[in-house]
């Protein structure tokens, strides 16, 4: 059996169209013919029939095309293993992180790993908070890194870091050294504040902010990596973990204002794990140790 007649089988019955099928391919239309007769010799059973001038997927080519799929996706794993051998990659670990994570400390934590461990291949799926622990019970991702608690049966959540949430605001222009510290309350006031950029905190902090303070002009936006751009621009204010915003602060980009006896809320980063395998454990334990500066 052909590979090519698994891809142009698998192609024609999610467009049911022999045309969009070969142009979808670069290939010819009667090739496509030609790949599916050829299946349905091998498979004793008809994958498509033809009414009027359509073509639909017959009984037997949904049932096969689950099949079909895995092969191709067996066929794929393979030639990317191979691939990652022939790089001198010997093992692999597949992360699931959350935006945030990806855009603030991900960079870092691994440029160190893979200078420490150059033959484990690294994968990376950013996916939303909540979607993290679900990867790793399905075995999608052997590590997670998440800034949401996960209380699920069979995944094991561990609390990496704490990161303190501050207020950041547009850089107003003036020296660090002599310029006079900016107002805490005037700054909620005079600023548009971005909210709902974390997951855990906004609503609790929202609540907060408003039985101290009698007028709040909020806007939600949703990705960090927005929320700062908007910052940068002096669109407005937020609320962040310090952690996505340390390089921003240290190029003078945005500035940081202290809180005036409010206490503001604290953005954990969780390690979500199930099954336990020699590179997970290699990779947990550097987390631990590149957190706690041993």
């Amino acid at each position: 059996m052909d590979i090519k007649w698994l891809k142009t089988f698998t192609t024609a019955a999610e467009t049911e169209n022999f045309h969009v099928t070969a142009e979808k391919l670069y290939i010819a239309q009667p090739t496509v013919t030609v790949h599916i007769k050829q299946l349905e010799t091998i498979l004793g059973a008809s994958l498509f029939e033809k009414r009027g001038r359509n073509i639909y997927i017959t009984t037997a080519g949904k049932r096969f095309y689950p099949y079909a799929i895995r092969m191709l996706e067996s066929f794929e794993e393979g030639i990317g293993d191979i691939e990652a051998w022939r790089q001198g990659y010997h093992k692999k670990i597949t992360l699931a992180v959350s935006p945030l994570i990806a855009a603030s400390i991900l960079p870092n934590l691994i440029r160190i790993f893979i200078k420490k461990h150059p033959t484990i291949e690294i994968a990376i799926n950013v996916l939303e908070s909540p979607s993290v622990g679900d990867a790793v019970r399905s075995g999608r991702a052997d590590i997670g890194l998440s800034r949401m608690m996960f209380q699920e049966v069979g995944v094991t959540c561990v609390k990496l870091y704490d990161d303190p949430v501050r207020l950041i605001v547009p850089h107003d222009g003036g020296d660090m050294e002599t310029a006079p510290p900016l107002d805490f309350e005037k700054v909620i006031y005079d600023h548009i504040l971005f909210t709902h950029n974390h997951p855990v905190y906004w609503d609790d902090l929202l609540l907060k902010l408003k039985q101290r303070f009698s007028r709040i002009r909020s806007m939600k936006v949703s990705q960090v990596n927005v929320t700062k751009r908007f910052i940068e621009e002096g669109l407005g204010i937020s609320f962040l973990p310090h952690s996505t915003v340390t390089r921003e602060i240290l190029e003078g980009r945005v500035l940081e204002v202290l809180p005036n006896n409010m206490e503001l809320p604290i953005a954990t980063t969780y390690v979500v794990t199930k099954e336990i395998t020699e590179e997970t454990e290699l990779f947990r334990k550097y987390l631990q140790s590149y957190y706690s500066g041993s």
